[in-house]
């Protein structure tokens, strides 16, 4: 079986179980309707074929820490306009804006792109200006666009750079995670990405945002009448959380956001007890676009901002 076989049966578990939750949670549906466009596109190989520069960095640094990225131009440009249609169909004008984009040069979408990876939360305001969605809707739809080019980073680096990772955030992309996860008889703690689908391991007595390890600031939130299963980590330190949910297997990397969105009870749960989780990423990546991604032809040569 090819390797893209077996990433496209990922994709189809997942794009099931999107499916599944769009009939249990109708309110959500249009917005699974987006994600689920992407998830579909975490197989697609071209995201593989254009990995990375890296440069020298720090132990603590992650894998994508100043590394000139080279995705395939075209290919985030079409995938901006998909993404931009589905919003449009189902009436989420926040997200997409009023704009149409049917048609975008490739070095804007590698625009979005590039301030998405960084969480250039600046840039992406000013592109929601130009396109009339609103700041937060924006921000979602955009954080959107890079995930399979980041997913397909993470199939090239996760193994060999999270074996001796000891950080919060991602070994790869610089995120905080998901969610942990208790794996095995053993119960070990391992967390997972829902950026690029990356996962490390974490010492169970530590938390994940400021690292402290004193027993008696870190404590367990067991929320009534949910599944026993799952678990919300907690830091007084901080005020930080986490959920954490005990499994035999790790989750699929496609189904990592899946898995996070279907357990926002824990979330809220959380909030209501005063805990939150860090509104910036983990690391600061300040990655740059190799010119090649930047300046292809478009894809479609009308501009939507000037």
């Amino acid at each position: 079986m090819s390797t893209h076989a077996v990433f496209s049966g990922t994709s189809r578990s997942a794009v099931t179980r999107l499916d599944a939750m769009a009939t249990t949670h109708a309110e959500w549906a249009p917005w699974l309707k987006v994600l689920g466009e992407v998830i579909t596109e975490l197989s697609n190989p071209i995201w593989d074929t254009h990995p990375p520069e890296t440069v020298e960095r720090t132990r603590q640094s992650p894998k994508l820490t100043g590394a000139v990225l080279r995705p395939d131009g075209p290919t985030v440009a079409n995938l901006l306009i998909r993404l931009s249609a589905v919003s449009r169909a189902q009436g989420l004008i926040g997200l997409a804006g009023p704009a149409k984009l049917e048609s975008i040069a490739v070095d804007e979408a590698s625009a979005v792109f590039l301030a998405a990876v960084n969480g250039d939360d600046a840039a992406l305001d000013r592109q929601a200006s130009r396109t009339g969605a609103t700041p937060e809707g924006w921000r979602a739809f955009a954080h959107l666009l890079p995930m399979p080019y980041l997913h397909a980073c993470a199939r090239r680096w996760t193994v060999s750079q999270s074996a001796t990772w000891s950080q919060g955030y991602c070994p790869v992309c610089g995120a905080w995670p998901a969610f942990a996860e208790m794996r095995g008889i053993q119960r070990a703690r391992h967390l997972c990405c829902g950026r690029c689908g990356a996962g490390w391991p974490m010492p169970i007595l530590a938390c994940t945002y400021c690292a402290t390890s004193d027993h008696e600031s870190l404590s367990t939130l067991v929320v009534d009448d949910k599944s026993a299963r799952w678990a919300v980590d907690v830091c007084r330190v901080c005020s930080g959380y986490l959920k954490s949910f005990t499994t035999l297997q790790p989750t699929p990397s496609s189904e990592i956001l899946i898995t996070d969105l279907a357990s926002v009870e824990f979330d809220l749960a959380a909030l209501e007890r005063g805990h939150s989780r860090p509104q910036t990423p983990g690391f600061a990546l300040h990655a740059s676009l190799a010119a090649a991604a930047a300046t292809a032809p478009p894809a479609m040569p009308n501009r939507w901002w000037s």
